[in-house]
C-alpha cells in the first residue's frame, strides 16, 4: 500500500470505495429478492464508515452497516459511503447506483402488466411519449371503433380498479378492426403501442394487437360503489344472456354451488366479492371486487386531504364550492371545501353520481350540497385533485333567499325554482334597455338553475321549493361570478343597493371587488347616454317600483326617471328620498 499525505494540512490520505458501481435490479427477480447492498472497501482499512441513500422510496441503507432493504418501488437510488476525517486522516467517500426496473422488460416476450406502467409513471420514467413497448391485459370495457381502431379498457384482472386506456389500436399487423365486436370484454391481449401520459394518467397510443387469448365465457362484471358509508347495491352483468353467474361475499372461490344471480344485492358491511359465469358448460375467468363501509372515523377533512400524499387513499366530507360547466357528458368536474368559501377547495375530477351512475343533469350536484367523497389524491398542474372519485352520499342544499329590511335583494338559484310554491316572495328578471338607458324589472313565477334574479319580499329568510329543470325565462341581463369578480372601471358594473335614494342599482367604485354569487349589472354605456347615478327598481307589474306620493316639501334632491338630476323648477314625475313623486 502506498500511503500519501496531503501537503496542504500534512494529513494522511485516505479511500473508500465500492467494487461494483452500479446495479440493475428487477423487482420479482432473483438479484432482486437477494441484493442487501454492498460494504465500502477502506485505505486505512477499519475506517468509520456512514451510509446513506437519496432516495429512501427505492432503497433504505443502514447507516452503520451498509446493509440494503429495497422498497419495492421502481426508480433510482445512490448508495454513498463516508469518512468524515479527523485530526491526522483527510476525509474520503464513494458511491454506488442501483436501478430498480420493472419484473417485466416491456417487450415482445415480455410486455408490461398494467400495475409496472403505473409503477414507472410514479417513478416518473413513463413521462412523455415515447417508444413503441408491449402490454398485456383483459379486456374491461370497449368504448368504441372509429376508422377501423378500437379503444378500449385493459386491466391486470377483469376487476377494473387500475385501468390503461388503449387509444386507436388496430388489429394484427395493423389491419383494421371491421367492428368493435371483433374485441370482447374478459378477453386478454398483448398490444405494442407508444407510451403517453395525459394529465398524468397513461395510456397506450395507436399500434396494434399482437396476441389475444381468447375465454370460452366472457367473466362477469361488478358494478357498485366500492366504498360506502351505510351500503352499496352490487350488481353483476354477463355479456351472454344466457349465462349464469354464480357468486360469494367472503372472498371464496364461486362455483356452481355458490348463489346464482338474480338480482342486485345489497352490501351493509365491508366484503369481497367474487363473481363466476357459466355458459354451456364452460366458465369463465374468475372475478374479483373489494367494497369498503368506511365508518364515520375514517372521514376526514378537506384541510386533511390537501395534505395527503400523492396516491393516498382518502374519504373526504366536504361542501360543494362550485361546479364546473356540465357538458352533457356522463361525469362532472366540481370542487369542494371545508365551508362553501370557493377558495383553497381541491377538485372533484370526473365525477360520477351515487352507485357511481352516470351524471345526467347539471342539478344533480350543486353548490351547497354536503358530499362524502371516495378517491384517490393526485396532482393536476401541481395542484391536489380526487382522482377516481366515488359519492358516498350527498344531503340535497334547499335554495335558500335572504332579504333585508330593504325589501330586495338579488338571489343566485343552485337549482331550478318554482316560486308559486312561496307567495310571500316574488321574483323578477332585469333587463338594461341601451334605446333608453334603462332597467326594467319582469315577473317570473319560475326560474332554471344557476340564474340571478332580484327578489322582493318582507325582511327574512324565505326556502324555496324545487322547480321544473326544463324550466326557461326571457333575456336576463343580471349576471354573477362563481369567482370574486374585480371591477376595474367605475360606472361599467351596479349592484342593488338602498342607499339615499332608494332601492335601485348603484355602481361600484373601481378596484372593488363583488363576491362570488353575487348579482349585479355589466352596463357598456354608449356615447348618446351618460352613465347614470343610479338606476331605479321598475318593473311590469307596478309600473313604478314605489307608490306615487305627493311630497310635503322638496328641498331634498330629485331626478327624472333617466336618473339625471334636476332642480325644483322641473314639472312631472320625479324621484325624491328614492321614491316616485309629482312635482307640480
Amino acid at each position: 500500500m502506498i500511503i500519501t499525505f496531503d501537503y496542504r494540512n500534512g494529513k494522511q490520505d485516505t479511500y473508500t470505495s465500492f467494487v461494483t458501481k452500479e446495479f440493475t435490479l428487477r423487482i420479482g427477480r432473483d438479484n432482486y429478492a437477494t441484493f442487501n447492498g454492498q460494504k465500502a472497501k477502506t485505505a486505512p482499512d477499519g475506517l468509520p464508515l456512514i451510509y446513506s441513500s437519496d432516495n429512501e422510496s427505492v432503497a433504505m441503507v443502514d447507516t452503520m452497516t451498509g446493509a440494503v432493504r429495497l422498497k419495492n418501488n421502481l426508480g433510482t437510488a445512490t448508495i454513498k459511503s463516508s469518512f468524515a476525517g479527523n485530526d491526522s486522516l483527510n476525509a474520503s467517500s464513494d458511491s454506488y447506483k442501483i436501478i430498480v426496473n420493472p419484473y417485466h422488460e416491456g417487450t415482445a416476450e415480455s410486455p408490461y402488466s398494467v400495475a409496472e406502467i403505473y409503477a414507472l409513471r410514479d417513478a416518473k420514467r413513463y413521462i412523455q411519449e415515447g417508444d413503441s413497448i408491449y402490454v398485456s391485459g383483459f379486456i374491461t370495457k370497449i368504448k368504441g371503433i372509429a376508422d377501423g381502431m378500437i379503444t378500449y379498457y385493459i386491466s391486470d384482472d377483469i376487476s377494473a380498479q387500475q385501468q390503461l386506456l388503449v387509444y386507436d389500436n388496430c388489429n394484427f399487423n395493423k389491419t383494421k378492426f371491421k367492428s368493435k365486436n371483433d374485441l370482447a370484454v374478459g378477453w386478454f391481449v398483448t398490444i405494442k403501442g407508444r407510451n403517453r401520459v395525459i394529465r398524468t394518467t397513461p395510456q397506450i397510443r395507436g399500434g396494434y394487437v399482437t396476441k389475444i387469448s381468447k375465454d370460452a365465457v366472457n367473466s362477469p362484471i361488478i358494478s357498485g360503489c366500492t366504498a360506502f358509508l351505510d351500503s352499496s347495491l352490487v350488481t353483476l352483468s354477463a355479456d351472454e344472456a344466457k349465462a349464469k353467474i354464480y357468486y360469494t361475499t367472503d372472498g371464496s372461490e364461486p362455483t356452481e354451488l355458490s348463489a346464482e344471480y338474480a338480482a342486485p344485492f345489497s352490501l351493509g358491511a365491508s366484503a369481497t366479492v367474487k363473481a363466476v359465469s357459466y355458459f354451456n358448460g364452460e366458465k369463465s375467468i374468475v372475478v374479483s371486487q373489494e367494497f369498503k363501509k368506511v365508518g364515520k372515523s375514517e372521514l376526514v377533512t378537506v384541510a386533511d386531504a390537501l395534505k395527503a400524499a400523492d396516491g393516498a387513499r382518502v374519504y373526504v366530507r366536504g361542501t360543494v364550492a362550485r361546479t364546473e360547466k356540465y357538458s352533457g357528458e356522463s361525469s362532472l368536474n366540481y370542487y369542494i371545501n371545508d365551508t362553501e368559501d370557493v377558495s383553497n377547495g381541491i377538485k372533484v375530477d370526473n365525477g360520477k353520481y351515487l352507485q357511481n351512475t352516470d351524471i345526467v343533469s347539471a342539478f344533480q350536484i350543486v353548490r351547497g350540497d354536503e358530499v362524502c367523497v371516495a378517491a384517490k389524491v393526485g396532482d393536476s398542474d401541481g395542484v391536489k385533485v380526487l382522482k377516481a372519485p366515488q359519492l358516498m352520499s350527498i344531503a340535497k342544499c334547499k335554495d335558500q333567499a335572504q332579504v333585508s329590511t330593504a325589501g330586495w335583494a338579488t338571489f343566485v338559484s343552485r337549482r331550478p325554482v318554482d316560486f308559486s310554491y312561496t307567495p310571500a316572495i316574488s321574483a323578477y328578471i332585469v333587463n338594461y334597455s341601451a334605446d333608453d338607458n334603462n332597467v326594467t324589472l319582469s315577473p317570473v313565477t319560475a326560474i332554471p338553475g344557476n340564474i340571478a334574479v332580484v327578489v322582493k319580499a318582507e325582511a327574512g329568510t324565505y326556502t324555496l321549493q324545487y322547480g321544473n329543470e326544463n324550466t326557461t325565462v326571457g333575456v336576463n341581463d343580471l349576471a354573477f361570478s362563481d369567482t370574486s369578480k374585480n371591477v376595474d372601471k367605475a360606472f361599467n358594473i351596479y349592484v342593488l343597493a338602498k342607499q339615499n335614494n332608494g332601492c335601485g342599482f348603484y355602481p361600484v367604485k373601481a378596484n372593488t371587488t363583488i363576491a362570488p354569487f353575487k348579482g349585479y349589472l355589466a352596463i357598456g354605456h354608449s356615447s348618446k347616454y351618460r352613465a347614470k347615478p343610479y338606476y331605479a327598481i321598475d318593473t311590469t307589474t307596478t309600473s313604478i317600483a314605489n307608490p306615487v306620493y305627493k311630497p310635503k316639501k322638496m328641498e331634498d334632491a330629485r331626478y327624472n326617471l333617466s336618473g339625471q338630476r334636476v332642480n325644483t323648477n322641473y314639472r312631472g314625475l320625479v324621484i325624491v328620498n328614492g321614491r316616485k313623486a309629482i312635482s307640480k
